[in-house]
């Protein structure tokens, strides 16, 4: 079961703030890790998520040091960047094809579908927008630990 395993930041957001469905992103992270599963996500996946907590900071949501805690736990996840400019023209044209409001979203799934791997994420619009044309994408607060 060392199959890679693909998130995006609204799963990773979860790793770091207490939120709707934290408990189901952070079983994923330990049941990927126990399973010595790669973590993989496109080269935006950091600097996304960097984003997202910098914008709670902005907005007053966190604190700069509650930020620097999360950011320093979120670096020591071992989050593989994959798939680079092989991704792109696949990923514009899924955008495009499917009425996804960004090609961001697209590189996720693009990646996911590439390696055979699921995608985690809690992403609404982007699940309602791929729909049953990409199985593969699936919602964190539908996600169970496997039973061993």
């Amino acid at each position: 079961m060392n199959d890679p395993v693909v998130v995006d930041a609204s799963v990773a957001m979860k790793w770091l703030v207490l939120e709707e469905f934290t408990e189901h992103a952070q079983a994923l992270l330990d049941d990927v890790q126990c399973a010595e599963q790669v973590l993989l996500a496109p080269p935006h996946f950091h600097s996304e998520v960097l984003n997202a907590l910098f914008q709670r900071v902005r907005r007053g949501d966190m604190t700069a040091a509650k930020a620097d805690e999360a950011l320093a736990y979120f670096l020591d996840v071992p989050i593989r960047a994959h798939g680079e400019e092989v991704l792109y023209a696949p990923a514009f044209a899924f955008a495009r094809s499917h009425g996804l409001r960004s090609v961001h979203d697209s590189l996720y799934v693009v990646l996911a579908q590439m390696v055979g791997a699921d995608l985690w994420t809690d992403d609404r619009t982007l699940l309602k927008s791929v729909g049953t044309a990409a199985p593969w994408v699936r919602w964190i607060g539908a996600y169970a630990p496997p039973r061993g």
